[in-house]
């Protein structure tokens, strides 16, 4: 028979056994009848309906695995349950939710008034979605007859539905939390090594700041070793009475062998001060020594992985310093080592070359003595003021620059383009250039 205005048509005994028979397969949805029009069912089965038919109607008592019209079916055909009064009513649903929709959506038709059966279904439903007087099929969705009902097809059925979750099961899981975040500028900081000892001469004075140390363990390269420029070192800390050792193999780009080397050495002397004494390399490999030192444990690839903002890296560093004090003495002007968290380093076996960063990379001292390149030769005068050049450049078009790193940053480009040739063409012969 037919139902109007929605078009639905009752079932007979015989059309409901044989839709029955037919709606499951091994226990498995008959994937054949899914979306599948009340015309296109009907035929499929060996009946007909009228042309307008838009639901088919099963009546039935049963509630579980005997009978097939309790389960989902995602087609046009409902069961069709009587109830005695709406205890009963509520009954039947929460049977029917138990048996195959434990924790999606329930629907209850009733007066928006009835506050009291509302409020029982809403008790007795174990739903994340419960419907008042909106369509099932397409309400469920959200939006169409709510305007505060997030719309969703992937809707997650909870804990009472078996679904599987991101984390530990806590009430939070329950609820959905809205976060609003407004745009801020991160904040800002300006970090250099907390002394800092510049003019000409000063590498004597600044040295005996070092008083009470014990040992010092020096890094540096094989020229300025053969040159005799560690001696400048070497003599006041021998009038400090502080016992030194000297590790001069150091390479152009640093290898990881050649830092393993001289922590070897250091781990044997243990030092109380790291003095990096040279240009970019002795002081790169000297930062790492000096990291791997103080925290044996620290994995290289933790500390080359790169990141985006060097406040927010997965890999956090210990901070140093509890073993040695860094100090670092540059004898050329290009780097700029000397005040950076930053080193660089070669693997040897692959010869890629790994940028380090890291706030704890930061010397603790730095000695700038312009008399100790006064006599450096002019190529290495022309590639030490071209990559400080390059340096001050970068720095002032970086999107991190800042009004403190401006002023450095345009003062070091003037003082370059003013005394760079001179320093390239008259080297010692002009000091103030030098």
């Amino acid at each position: 028979m037919s139902l109007s205005p929605i078009n639905a048509y009752f079932l007979s005994p015989d059309e409901k056994a044989t839709l029955g028979d037919t709606l499951f397969v091994d226990n498995h949805l008959n994937i054949e009848l899914v979306g599948q029009s009340v015309q296109a069912i009907a035929q499929m089965t060996g009946f007909t309906v009228p042309s307008q038919t838009r639901l088919l109607i099963a009546e039935t008592t049963e509630i579980g695995h005997n009978e097939p019209f309790s389960g989902e079916k995602l087609a046009p055909i409902v069961a069709f349950y009587r109830a005695v009064d709406f205890d009963d009513a509520l009954d039947k649903a929460n049977a029917l939710v138990q048996f195959a929709g434990r924790g999606h959506t329930s629907v209850l038709h009733t007066a928006s008034s009835n506050a009291e059966n509302i409020g029982k279904y809403e008790e007795r439903m174990k739903t994340v979605r419960i419907l008042i007087n909106t369509p099932s099929a397409q309400g469920a969705i959200g939006d169409l007859y709510n305007f505060n009902l997030d719309p969703s097809l992937t809707l997650g059925c909870g804990s009472w539905g078996g679904n599987s979750i991101s984390g530990n099961l806590t009430p939070n899981h329950l609820l959905n939390l809205k976060t609003v975040s407004g745009r801020r500028e991160n904040m800002l900081w300006f970090r250099v090594p907390p002394k800092i000892y510049f003019k000409n001469g000063c590498l004597p004075v600044a040295l005996r700041h070092l008083k009470g140390k014990q040992k010092a363990f020096i890094v540096t390269d094989k020229p300025l070793y053969d040159f005799g420029m560690v001696k400048n070192i070497a003599i006041i800390l021998e009038e400090m009475d502080i016992l030194f050792e000297i590790f001069y193999d150091v390479e152009p780009d640093p290898s990881l062998k050649t830092i393993n080397r001289g922590l070897q050495r250091i781990n044997s002397f243990q030092p109380d001060v790291i003095i990096a004494f040279g240009g970019g390399s002795p002081m790169d490999a000297a930062k790492v020594m000096w990291l791997l030192y103080e925290h044996p444990k620290v994995e290289f690839e933790g500390i080359a992985m790169r990141f985006m903002d060097i406040r927010k890296r997965v890999y956090e560093l210990p901070s140093l310093g509890q073993k040695a004090v860094m100090v670092a003495i540059p004898t050329t002007s290009g780097t700029g080592s000397e005040v950076t968290p930053f080193a660089v380093v070669t693997d040897e076996r692959t010869g890629m070359k790994y940028p380090l960063a890291d706030y704890s990379l930061t010397p603790n001292i730095a000695i700038v003595d312009a008399e100790l390149a006064m006599n450096i030769p002019k190529r290495l005068t022309a590639y030490g003021g071209i990559d400080a050049l390059t340096h001050a450049m970068e720095a002032y078009v970086s999107v991190c620059a800042t009004e403190f790193t401006n002023g450095l940053a345009l003062e070091a480009i003037r003082l370059l383009f003013k005394y760079l040739p001179s320093a390239y063409h008259n080297g010692a012969n002009d000091p103030k250039a030098r």
